[in-house]
């Protein structure tokens, strides 16, 4: 518990110097970095064995600081489906890093370089604070199961993390845009997603019948354990953004 209390307590004073500097290279390279460990982290629970496949995803994430990321993110699935059709392989898994966790990552940076750091913020704040209200709500009064996939999640952390997650992301969207439905809309969106986005990475793990995606934040796991709810919440709050 020290080590998860010590962990967490530095990646925050990270995040926040990060907020604070602000640096349009600094948080490529960074969320490049993000991207090397979640792809490398998915290849192992998808139980893929061409590590070298990360060295594609990082080239095509390159290539999304010059245009759109989710062109590029579709160019990706394409061409590595295409190639797999074009040497009949039999294994279609090698395509799934590419749409999870790659393409998420890719539209964080889409959200971050089109609508800017205060954007990245909402996404982050909302899901943090709906993931430690699911955590704290469900230890305190959780009866109710929430899914198979993850038996330590009820409904009542569920409910409280949504609920939670909804009112911190209403104060962080209505300090960077105007449209007070719009922003409630988005916020309540992003829990939910970032809800199932959680859900998902521990249906994988259970998959692969693994604790922990990794093990480079101690006591927290690897990389994909820190970001999942936000590969699916980032989702939601660009759509909700285009209305």
């Amino acid at each position: 518990m020290g080590a998860r209390i010590v962990t967490g307590v530095l990646m925050i004073a990270v995040l926040l110097v990060v907020f604070f500097i602000n640096n349009y290279i600094f948080n490529f390279i960074l969320l490049g970095a993000v991207l090397y460990f979640a792809f490398n982290e998915s290849l192992k629970l998808y139980n893929i064995e061409h590590d070298k496949l990360v060295y594609v995803a990082l080239v095509f994430y390159v290539l999304t600081f010059f245009t759109n990321p989710i062109f590029i993110a579709i160019l990706a699935i394409m061409l590595v489906a295409s190639v797999l059709a074009h040497i009949k392989s039999p294994d279609l898994r090698m395509v799934l890093p590419f749409i999870y966790p790659a393409t998420p990552i890719f539209m964080m940076w889409m959200l971050y370089s089109e609508y800017g750091i205060g954007f990245l913020v909402w996404l982050i704040f909302g899901v943090a604070a709906s993931d430690t209200a699911a955590y704290f709500v469900g230890k305190a009064i959780g009866k109710r199961k929430f899914s198979i996939a993850s038996p330590n999640k009820t409904l009542e952390g569920v409910a409280g993390g949504i609920a939670a997650g909804t009112a911190v992301g209403i104060v962080c969207g209505s300090f960077v845009m105007e449209g007070f439905l719009q922003i409630i809309c988005a916020s309540f969106l992003l829990s939910i997603f970032g809800v199932w986005g959680d859900l998902f990475e521990s249906y994988l793990k259970r998959s692969a019948d693994v604790k922990d995606s990794g093990n480079i934040f101690p006591g927290h796991g690897g990389m994909l354990d820190r970001v999942d709810g936000y590969l699916f919440g980032v989702v939601a709050l660009l759509w909700t953004l285009s209305w």
